[in-house]
C-alpha cells in the first residue's frame, strides 16, 4: 500500500470518528440558548427569519423528523462539519500533505470555536462548511472554469448567504482580492445563478419591509464606545484558533502568497479583521463573527508548516494539548459535575421542569426573553412567547404571529424585573435570575400596533404637542383607553436617554379602533424639555403592564 493510500485511510478514518464522536455529543449535550431560538423557527419554516436567513431552521426541521430532541436539532451538524474539513483538505494542494495528515488531523480537531460546530446547530454550522465549499470551487474554477465548477460556485455562494449575512464578506473580499472576476463571464455565469437561488430570500425581506436589514444596519442600538471593544475583540481574534494560535499567525504572515487563490485566503483573514476592527468602535464583537478566517489559517499555517520542519513541530505540539482540552471540555459540556463553570448547555432540563410545576402548566409568557421561551417551550412541550420592548431588542417574536395564539388565553407570566408582582418564583442558576410570575386570565397584548410619526412634520422648536398615525392590524377592535403612549428619546448610537409621557386628548379616551383601521393621534409631549440633546426619537406603547414595545419608527432630531 503507498504512502498516498495509507494517508487517505487514515483521513477518512478520522472523520469517519469524528462524526461518531460528534453525534454522541449532540445526542448527550442538552441544548444551548440559540439552539432552542432556531429550533423555534424550525416550527414554521420560511424563506426568511428576523435574526437570519433560512438555512438553520430547515436543517433542524429535516433533522428534526428524523429524530426526536437534541439529536434531531443537531443531526446535520457533524456531517456539515465533516464536510468543512474535507473541502478544506481538498484545497490543499501540496502533494506534501499525504506525509502529514496526522497533524492536519490534530490540527483542525483543536480549534476549540471551530469544533462547536461539529454538534452544536447555528447559522455558523452550515456557512463554515459553505464557506469551505465556495474556497476549493474557487480554486477549481481558477485552475479550470468548466461548467461543473460554475454551478458548485454558485450553490455555496446560495449556501453561504442561506446561512448567514457574513458571507456576503468572504465573496467580496474573494472578487477584491482578484478583481479580473468582474470581466469574466463565468463567474457572472455563477454570480447571476446564485442570485437566482437566492431570490426567494430577497422576495421574503420585500415582502416584510426588510425588517431584519433595517434592525441590522439601521434600528439596532450600538453601545458607547469603550476601550475593553477593541481590546477583548483583538484578544478574541488572534486567541481563538486555539493554543497553537502564535505559531499559526507566524506562519501566516511568513507565508508566500503567490498564487491568485492564496492572495484570496489572505484578503479574506485581513479583510474580516479590518472589517469587525472598525466594527469594535461602535459596539461589542461576538467572538464567532470572525469565525470564517479560520478556513483560511488552517490551510496556510498547514501549507507553510509542510516546509518549516520547526513549525511542524510546534504546530503539532501545541495542537495536541488543545486537542487534550478540547475532549475534557467536551465532557464538560455534558456534565456540570466536572465543568468549571455553568455553562448554557447545563441544568436547562431541571429548571423547565420546575417552572412546568410551578406554573401549573399554563401556556407562558415571558418578558424580554425569546431564548428562555424557547427553550421551555422546547423541553416542556408547552407554548411560550416573549412580550418584548425596552431596553431589550426585536426578534422573531415580533415578525411572526405566535402573539395571536395567546390573545383572551390564561396564562402564566414571567418577568425578572426586581420590582415585579409574583405569585411564584424560580431561580436560574446559571446567571442567578429570580424570575417572578403571575397568573393572568384573559391575557392581551398589542406588540403590533403600528406608529408612524412624519419626520418633516415633527416640530421640536417650544411646542408640546404631537400627531402621529396609529394602524390597528388586528382582526379585533382596541380601545385606546387600554393604551398607555410614550416617547423615547436615543443618543446617536440609538441608545435611550429618557422617557416622556403623551397623554391624549380627552375626546379620544373611549376612542375604539376598529380592526385595519388607521387613525391620526394627537398628544401632548409631557416634559419636551427632554427632547434637547437627543439625536433620535421614537414613539412606544405600553398595554397589560407589558415593557414599552417598538411599535413606532425612528426619527431623526437633527436638523
Amino acid at each position: 500500500m503507498s504512502e498516498k493510500q495509507k494517508s487517505k485511510r487514515i483521513f477518512y478514518g478520522f472523520l469517519i470518528l469524528l462524526t461518531l464522536i460528534n453525534l454522541l455529543q449532540s445526542f448527550a449535550t442538552e441544548l444551548i440558548l440559540d439552539e432552542s431560538y432556531y429550533w423555534y423557527f424550525s416550527k414554521n419554516l420560511d424563506w426568511g427569519y428576523f435574526d437570519h436567513p433560512p438555512m438553520v431552521a430547515f436543517l433542524v426541521k429535516i433533522g428534526s423528523a428524523l429524530f426526536n430532541k437534541e439529536l434531531g436539532v443537531r443531526f446535520f451538524s457533524a456531517f456539515l462539519f465533516s464536510g468543512t474539513i474535507y473541502f478544506l483538505w481538498k484545497a490543499i494542494d501540496n502533494t506534501l500533505k499525504y506525509e502529514n495528515v496526522k497533524l492536519f488531523c490534530v490540527l483542525t480537531a483543536s480549534v476549540a470555536l471551530f469544533n462547536v460546530y461539529g454538534f452544536f446547530m447555528l447559522p455558523d454550522t452550515p456557512l463554515l462548511f459553505f464557506a469551505a465549499l465556495f474556497l476549493w470551487a474557487y480554486k477549481k474554477f481558477l485552475e479550470q472554469e468548466k461548467t461543473l465548477h460554475i454551478i458548485i460556485l454558485a450553490i455555496s455562494m446560495t449556501g453561504m448567504m442561506y446561512s448567514k449575512y457574513h458571507a456576503v464578506l468572504v465573496i467580496g473580499f474573494i472578487i477584491a482580492s482578484n478583481i479580473k472576476l468582474l470581466f469574466n463571464k463565468r463567474f457572472w455565469t455563477a454570480a447571476i445563478l446564485a442570485l437566482i437561488l437566492y431570490s426567494p430570500h430577497l422576495y421574503w425581506l420585500y415582502e416584510n419591509d426588510f425588517n431584519s436589514l433595517k434592525y441590522h444596519l439601521i434600528e439596532r442600538a450600538n453601545s458607547k464606545y469603550k476601550i475593553s471593544f477593541t481590546l477583548d475583540y483583538l484578544l478574541g481574534f488572534f486567541t481563538t484558533i486555539g493554543l497553537a494560535f502564535p505559531v499559526v499567525y507566524w506562519s501566516f504572515y511568513n507565508y508566500k502568497k503567490e498564487t491568485v487563490f492564496d492572495k484570496g485566503l489572505s484578503f479574506i483573514v485581513y479583510g474580516i479583521f479590518i472589517f469587525f476592527l472598525i466594527s469594535s468602535f461602535n459596539r461589542r464583537t461576538q467572538a464567532q463573527w470572525t469565525l470564517l478566517v479560520m478556513l483560511p489559517l488552517i490551510i496556510i499555517s498547514f501549507k507553510y508548516a509542510l516546509h518549516h520542519q520547526n513549525i511542524k513541530k510546534w504546530l503539532y505540539r501545541l495542537s495536541t494539548v488543545g486537542l487534550i482540552i478540547i475532549l475534557f471540555l467536551r465532557v464538560a459540556l455534558i456534565d456540570e459535575r466536572v465543568s468549571p463553570i455553568l455553562y448554557e448547555s447545563h441544568g436547562n432540563k431541571k429548571w423547565v421542569a420546575e417552572l412546568q410545576k410551578k406554573s401549573k402548566g399554563r401556556p407562558i409568557v415571558f418578558r424580554n426573553s425569546y431564548t428562555n421561551a424557547t427553550m421551555y417551550s422546547f423541553y416542556s412541550g408547552i407554548d411560550a412567547i416573549s412580550a418584548n420592548g425596552f431596553p431589550f431588542r426585536e426578534n422573531q417574536f415580533d415578525l411572526d404571529s405566535s402573539e395571536y395564539k395567546f390573545q383572551r388565553k390564561d396564562v402564566a407570566f414571567l418577568s425578572a424585573q426586581k420590582d415585579a408582582d409574583a405569585t411564584f418564583e424560580y431561580t436560574q442558576k446559571r446567571k442567578n435570575i429570580r424570575w417572578k410570575g403571575i397568573f393572568l386570565d384573559n391575557y392581551f397584548s398589542y406588540r403590533k400596533l403600528k406608529i408612524t410619526l412624519d419626520e418633516k412634520g415633527f416640530n421640536t422648536s417650544g411646542k408640546d404637542s404631537i400627531s402621529f398615525q396609529l394602524k390597528n392590524p388586528y382582526h379585533e377592535k382596541i380601545k385606546l383607553s387600554q393604551l398607555k403612549f410614550y416617547g423615547l428619546t436615543l443618543t446617536q448610537k440609538k441608545a435611550v436617554i429618557d422617557t416622556l409621557y403623551l397623554s391624549l386628548r380627552k375626546n379620544l379616551d373611549n376612542k375604539i379602533i376598529l380592526p385595519k383601521e388607521s387613525i391620526k393621534i394627537k398628544a401632548k409631549l409631557e416634559n419636551p424639555d427632554k427632547l434637547k440633546g437627543a439625536s433620535f426619537f421614537r414613539i412606544t406603547i405600553r398595554e397589560n403592564n407589558l415593557p414599552m414595545g417598538f411599535q413606532g419608527n425612528i426619527i431623526s432630531l437633527e436638523k
